[in-house]
């Protein structure tokens, strides 16, 4: 049985400064940057072993999430670029009263982990929540894992048991 938690982070809390990870540049994402980001929320969640039999799931309900991002001018996505080439993505829900607002929360290819991209991607997923109008941004996870662990404590994040199967929740 696999345990979820569910981050949460108050918008009139502390400021949420990300670090600087030059050369590495994080902006919202175009609509050129569906593929891209399809390409990497795809490859990390394949790679990563402790997600097991959920990262297939999730995959799948990421890709219609990403189709309903792109479907806008202004696509609910950041990414991160190194160069030309798109190494992190961070898929958000900017509806108020979403149960997760960190669709895929901050992702990043594996050759790029450990560099501060994915709490850069987390800072700038949370200034762009709290400029949506979202006053208490939510993140959830499976208990232990590495986003448990070390990226979604940060900035504050504050952590409670989550009941149910989310990714039957969100693709009912």
């Amino acid at each position: 049985m696999i345990s979820w938690l569910c981050f949460e982070w108050r918008a009139d809390g502390a400021s949420v400064g990300a670090p600087s990870i030059a050369p590495v540049v994080v902006r919202a994402a175009g609509k050129p940057d569906e593929e891209g980001v399809s390409k990497v929320l795809k490859n990390v969640f394949a790679e990563n072993a402790g997600w097991g039999e959920v990262s297939r799931k999730l995959v799948d309900l990421l890709k219609g999430n990403i189709e309903e991002a792109f479907s806008t001018d202004e696509p609910s996505c950041l990414v991160a670029f190194h160069g030309t080439r798109i190494i992190g993505a961070s898929l958000l829900d900017l509806d108020a009263d979403a149960s997760n607002h960190l669709l895929s929360g901050p992702c990043v290819l594996h050759e790029y982990r450990n560099r501060g991209v994915a709490t850069a991607l987390l800072g700038a997923s949370l200034t762009h929540l709290r400029t949506a109008g979202v006053k208490t941004a939510r993140g959830l996870t499976i208990e232990n894992s590495i986003t448990a662990r070390f990226i979604y404590p940060k900035f504050s994040g504050a952590s409670r048991p989550h009941n149910g199967d989310p990714l039957k929740l969100q693709a009912a």
